[in-house]
């Protein structure tokens, strides 16, 4: 399959580093932060690109980190939440990844008697070998950790502590005075293990825990920010322009104005509290540029901002559903919606926070059945809803790509509820209605029961009129949601206009989707007033 330019939701791979731009000062910056300390956190933001810096920036280059010969071997490991009696421990885990990357090494087969307690000393210290090893443990989204059991979390970095602090551990000194002189020689190479944390900010505080057993946790940290506007147009331009890969879409451009308003656009969640660009939404609104291009809409492969910029905001809002669409055949499209809403996110009641889970495939098939399967799962991977992560016992384990996706996630989740609450009450309505009507005509040939008969009859209907009433007042507030959102997306077309107006006149369908909506506004004060000055300033378009 022929390679996308921009990866969307999914972080990028080592094999994307030369797609991976705007980052480079990040890259070496954190690369030498690694060389000098043992134990680092890079921390930053949800959708800032901690995952794509580790797998594009800062893994290709561990070979090359203080110019050493002996290259630096990464442990990533991706401990996903806490489920119980599916989740295998963070130890698990991290012993599983290092099984997978490296073996036991015949020099060292004597420490099976001197270390009768297999820790993650003993199953690192087997792999060494008399040239020396070097290793850098990843545990990326570090925040799943906390969803473990205490006596886990306990477990987990006590042995942390010993591996990158102990050279020796005492009782392994002790027994090793029987050794000859080259198993003592190999005993006291050097194994250099480093420790980098990656936790979103939010979750910063959670680290304090460690400190009993890992005390300078906190004291080598790394921040990762947004996007400045010099890094977000290197990351928007030079992707696009790249001819290193078997690329979906020819090399095309991006006008001076539209990566000016892109930038722009794009600049606008500085206002919510963000320190720069999220590096998550860039490469949705690319990807989404990128799948016109390749569809034949832009014309000569060069992007203006007529092509995206009364539309921006849907682009964002409806990312999640426009993949749901994709999946093949539309009868799948539910079920996955289902999927995703009710098995593959948590949401707290109270604070209504959601968080990601990680969920074995068979795990997930088993639940929700047919019409989900692992096809089903394969095609939400490729579409880069879900990520797939290999599990501790062989299989695999399933979960949302992203934690941006949650929002819309959840506004989806909420209408879909909304619209099956409404679709039974209507359901049940009919139900009553009907039985109401077989049980009439029973009533009239059981005269000797009419008492009894019309009683029930009284009370069923009163049921029916009940489920009707709740069932018309639950589509009523369906049909009131719905008009508000045409009203916010409308007030986004005239707020478009307005600014491709300051420039140019708007394309023929923009204007075309102007003039079909804004009769239904005629009787909105607030809309009317913009519908007359837009109508007055799009005279000399018409």
């Amino acid at each position: 399959m022929k390679q996308k330019r921009y990866p969307g939701v999914k972080p990028f791979e080592a094999a994307d580093k030369a797609l991976f731009f705007g980052r480079q000062r990040d890259i070496a910056d954190l690369s030498d932060l690694i060389a000098l300390e043992r134990l680092v956190v890079l921390f930053g933001k949800s959708g800032y690109g901690k995952s794509s810096l580790i797998n594009a920036g800062i893994i290709p280059g561990l070979s090359t980190i203080e110019q050493e010969e002996l290259p630096m071997q990464p442990v990533l490991v991706r401990l996903g939440s806490y489920q119980e009696g599916q989740s295998a421990t963070p130890l698990e885990n991290l012993l599983s990844r290092l099984r997978e990357i490296s073996t036991e090494t015949a020099e060292t087969a004597f420490l099976d008697e001197l270390a009768p307690e297999r820790s993650l000393w003993y199953h690192f210290n087997r792999r060494q070998t008399a040239s020396g090893q070097r290793y850098l443990i990843i545990l990326d989204q570090f925040e799943e950790f906390f969803t473990y059991p205490p006596a886990q979390q306990q477990a987990f970095k006590t042995e942390l502590a010993e591996l990158l602090y102990v050279d020796t551990p005492q009782a392994i000194r002790r027994a090793a005075a029987g050794l000859d002189k080259a198993q003592r020689r190999l005993l006291a190479t050097p194994l250099e293990v480093k420790l980098l944390l990656a936790i979103r900010s939010d979750r910063m505080s959670l680290l304090d825990s460690m400190k009993d057993k890992l005390p300078a946790i906190l004291h080598k940290r790394f921040e990762l920010k947004g996007l400045t506007d010099e890094q977000a147009r290197a990351a928007i331009e030079k992707p696009a322009i790249s001819t290193k890969g078997d690329f979906a879409a020819l090399p095309f451009t991006y006008s001076e104005a539209a990566l000016n308003l892109m930038v722009d656009k794009l600049s606008e969640t500085r206002s919510a509290g963000h320190s720069g660009i999220e590096a998550f939404q860039l490469q949705i609104l690319c990807e989404y540029l990128e799948g016109e291009i390749i569809a034949g809409r832009i014309p000569n492969n060069r992007i203006e901002p007529q092509h995206f910029e009364s539309k921006i905001n849907a682009i964002y809002e409806g990312y999640y559903l426009r993949l749901i669409g994709k999946l093949e055949p539309p009868s799948a499209r539910p079920a996955a919606q289902h999927l995703i809403e009710e098995g593959l996110i948590f949401q707290d009641a109270q604070s209504g926070e959601a968080r990601r889970l990680s969920v074995d495939a068979d795990v997930l098939v088993q639940r929700f059945g047919p019409p989900v399967s692992k096809e089903l799962l394969r095609q939400l991977e490729s579409t880069f809803l879900l990520r797939r992560e290999a599990g501790s016992t062989g299989g695999f384990n399933y979960e949302v790509s992203h934690d941006t996706l949650l929002a819309p996630i959840q506004k989806s989740r909420a209408a879909r509820i909304a619209r099956e609450a409404a679709e039974r009450e209507r359901t049940l309505a009919k139900r009553r209605q009907r039985r109401l009507a077989g049980f009439l005509v029973a009533a009239l040939l059981a005269l000797a029961v009419v008492t009894t008969a019309v009683l029930y009859v009284l009370k069923l209907r009163n049921d029916a009129v009940r489920e009707k009433l709740n069932a018309e007042k639950a589509l009523n507030d369906l049909i009131i949601a719905q008009r508000a959102k045409e009203r916010i997306e409308f007030k986004n077309l005239l707020s478009g206009i307005e600014r491709v107006l300051t420039k140019n006149c708007p394309d023929a369908a923009t204007l075309n989707e102007f003039d079909a909506q804004k009769n239904k506004y005629r009787d909105d004060a607030e809309l009317n007033v913009k519908i007359s000055e837009i109508d007055q300033k799009l005279i000399p378009c018409r």
